[in-house]
């Protein structure tokens, strides 16, 4: 068995969708602020400078722009696509996962057992990431507020401040990435345990991705990383090397119930799951 990875399509799905929505606030907030930036140039810099008479006017053509993401226009959006992504990545799971089951034992898994509970799941997956989603233009934002207040109370020309602004979108944009894809690592474990759980499967393996980054390799990129992939998946607690309870998961640095794909931000463990009489052979 090979286990079931996250979703590529939906990934990508929700990568493309963060990153246009980074793109057209960016759009729309240099076309507000650039003409404002230079009209009001001479009250915050130079000889004519006068203390913060120019804050109540900027941050109003920020606060124009960020009103337009954040009303319910907007929320129906970021449900659309939250929506899109869960379905995409619960229909790729249940396929993946079939898939895995009846390479193994030649039962088509999808057929004789039906998920209990998932709907319930994935309505909280939808309301999170609809909570995610509308979070990043209120942190976008909130920071261009103090990129610009900041660098307008230092004197500097707008040429200077849209380099900043351009900065930090760019630091927003490459966000979506990380957000994409630590989401579909999160949904798919959930998904994963929860049909082990629906299979009668009691225990998984863990197992990391076998290269440089995979946290707490010692010699590798992250050998010093707070939860350690690599440390679960070499120790055995009495099942065997990397196997844990379905049900209970792994504990390690103080932290339990540790699950593949949720032992840490954007991790890319997978649980494999252990069948009797395959992978293990109960004793009598």
């Amino acid at each position: 068995m090979k286990g079931v990875e996250p979703s590529s399509d939906a990934e990508q799905y929700y990568r493309l969708h963060l990153r246009a929505m980074v793109r057209e606030m960016a759009k729309e907030l240099y076309a507000a602020i650039t003409p404002e930036l230079k009209r009001l140039k001479p009250q915050y810099t130079g000889d004519a400078y006068t203390a913060d008479s120019w804050v109540d006017e900027i941050l109003a053509a920020i606060r124009g722009v960020a009103s337009r993401w954040v009303n319910s226009s907007f929320e129906a959006q970021a449900r659309r696509t939250a929506t899109r992504t869960i379905s995409m990545a619960e229909a790729d799971n249940a396929a993946e996962f079939d898939k895995d089951i009846k390479r193994a034992v030649g039962v088509d898994f999808n057929q004789i057992v039906k998920s209990r509970g998932l709907q319930n799941y994935l309505d909280a997956s939808i309301a999170d990431n609809v909570s995610l989603i509308k979070s990043v233009p209120t942190d976008y934002f909130q920071k261009v507020e103090n990129i610009i207040l900041d660098n307008m109370r230092k004197g500097f020309a707008p040429t200077e401040i849209a380099k900043q602004l351009q900065e930090h979108t760019g630091v927003s944009y490459r966000r979506a990435k990380l957000i994409a894809r630590d989401q579909m690592a999160k949904i798919n474990s959930d998904l994963t345990r929860q049909r082990q759980k629906d299979a009668g499967i009691e225990f998984y393996r863990s197992q990391h991705a076998n290269d440089e980054r995979v946290s707490g390799k010692p010699g590798g990129r992250y050998a010093n990383a707070k939860i350690s992939c690599w440390a679960i998946a070499e120790r055995d607690i009495g099942y065997g090397k990397g196997v844990y309870k379905v049900d209970e998961g792994a504990t390690y640095a103080g932290e339990s119930g540790l699950h593949p794909g949720r032992h840490h931000v954007n991790c890319r463990c997978v649980a494999i799951a252990q069948l009797p009489g395959i992978n293990y052979f109960p004793k009598d």
